[in-house]
């Protein structure tokens, strides 16, 4: 089954289309945000501060976001949080000059808002997907992530510099409204009626998930430090080092450098679709490696086309590594937990990098932009080491598993041993930061719920 099975889905091209205009104006916004900054603040001290909001609010609000992702309508969820981010732009277009505390405020709401709706994206593709499209809707929404950012890269670039921030802005109001308008018309099947736990029962339910496979403890935590060391003081130090060199063209290159990386990411999908590899963790690991070129690229004397070529690079290997490690965690975690999982993965990975953002400046400063960048680029090394660890490379395996396939839930998959199905099974199965997903088809496990239809064709059974 290719793109056109999963295209003839109506629900999956609402989606699509919806994700889309999010994304676009999720990178019109940032654009508009960092040039009102720089424009009143030419060092940057600022720029550092008020992203790091973001991934602060992000991180606050990830596992909430996760819970009630899992208990409301999905479709909901990530409706509200498209009208939500609506006023919150639109306010900010509204206010006459606005200062860095008015920005600041506002992109730290708009973080916490954007919580809700990852987790809810993410598990909702599942539902509205047969089991066996899974993997080619991951691809197909992956695109969709780097098609939006491009666009909203490309616009909000050429929007800043030839119309300034204010306009920028209204078009991601536009943005956001059409992602709402197009959210309204999804038909997600109902979620099964069950009596939810406690939220902080069912926080300690998504944790278990990851706490019993070592292996994906060890992913988020070498995610998390590469979003801290390597991409946290590149997304400061891109405008800021391009600053004086290129002050005329700034907000173009800026934006223009963001394109590239997502253009990359776009690569990195539709590869990822057509890989079926007998190591994941492997491939995972290894697209990690060259976005420790970013901070090479950024030393001085810097070169447009140089930070353009290792952007681009970097983006293909972070998007094919994001694919096979969201295939590979919600091939083993049952359906009704997807969206903790998933919040709580978003949370790790980025709890540390509002330091890096805030820090990036000062120590490039005080220790040196080309030391400060060499530490930064060998990082990128890290994911290497990570190879050492059991049931890595495979993305599979929990504790007391006795190194058996696992079904979702950690219940035996059926017949336990090695999946004949290929792709469909052992190495598929799902649906991405970083797209949505489904779990490996299994028993099911006792009180537990899904979201998928049991009427559908192909529709997993609830795990």
């Amino acid at each position: 089954m290719g793109a056109r099975d999963v295209w003839r889905e109506r629900p999956f091209r609402l989606l699509w289309w919806s994700l889309t205009a999010s994304v676009a104006s999720d990178h019109v916004f940032p654009i508009a945000v960092v040039t009102a900054l720089l424009a009143g603040d030419p060092d940057g001290s600022a720029v550092g501060v008020v992203l790091a909001g973001r991934l602060v609010a992000l991180v606050a609000f990830a596992v909430f976001g996760g819970v009630w992702a899992d208990r409301l309508p999905r479709k909901s969820v990530m409706a509200v949080s498209q009208c939500v981010l609506l006023l919150i732009v639109a306010a900010v277009a509204l206010w006459p000059s606005p200062a860095p505390a008015v920005l600041g405020t506002a992109v730290f709401l708009a973080g916490g808002t954007e919580a809700f709706f990852r987790p809810a994206f993410q598990a909702c593709l599942a539902s509205v997907l047969p089991t066996g499209l899974h993997r080619t809707g991951v691809g197909l929404t992956s695109a969709s992530w780097r098609i939006g950012a491009v666009t909203g890269s490309v616009v909000g670039a050429l929007t800043v510099t030839v119309l300034g921030p204010r306009a920028a802005l209204w078009f991601a109001v536009a943005g956001f409204a059409a992602s709402a308008l197009l959210l309204r018309r999804v038909h997600e099947p109902p979620a099964a009626h069950e009596l939810r736990l406690p939220v902080s029962v069912e926080i300690r339910e998504g944790v278990a998930e990851v706490s019993r496979r070592p292996w994906m403890a060890v992913v988020i935590s070498v995610t998390a430090l590469h979003q801290t060391f390597i991409v946290a003081p590149a997304q400061v130090l891109l405008p800021v080092t391009t600053a004086s060199p290129y002050r005329s063209p700034l907000d173009g290159m800026y934006g223009l450098t963001l394109a590239a990386l997502s253009l990359g990411g776009l690569i990195g999908a539709v590869a990822a679709m057509r890989l079926s590899p007998r190591r994941p963790g492997l491939v995972a690991m290894a697209g990690l490696l060259p976005y420790g070129l970013v901070p090479l690229a950024l030393m001085e004397p810097i070169v447009p086309g140089w930070v353009f070529a290792c952007y681009l690079l970097a983006g293909i290997g972070l998007e094919i590594s994001a694919i096979e490690w969201i295939i590979g965690m919600l091939r083993t975690v049952r359906s009704d937990r997807q969206a903790r999982v998933a919040s709580l993965e978003w949370m790790a990975a980025l709890s540390m990098s509002p330091f890096g953002l805030a820090l990036a400046v000062p120590l490039s400063e005080s220790l040196g932009p080309d030391l400060f960048l060499t530490v930064s680029a060998a990082t990128a090394l890290l994911p290497l080491l990570a190879l050492l660890v059991p049931g890595l490379p495979l993305f599979d395996g929990e504790r007391g598993s006795g190194g058996g396939r696992r079904g979702p839930g950690g219940e035996p998959a059926p017949g336990g041993g090695p999946d004949p199905d290929g792709e469909a099974g052992v190495r598929s199965g799902s649906g991405g930061s970083s797209g949505g997903s489904g779990s490996e088809s299994g028993p099911a496990g006792p009180g537990s719920g899904n979201r998928t239809s049991r009427n559908r064709r192909d529709a997993s059974p609830a795990s």
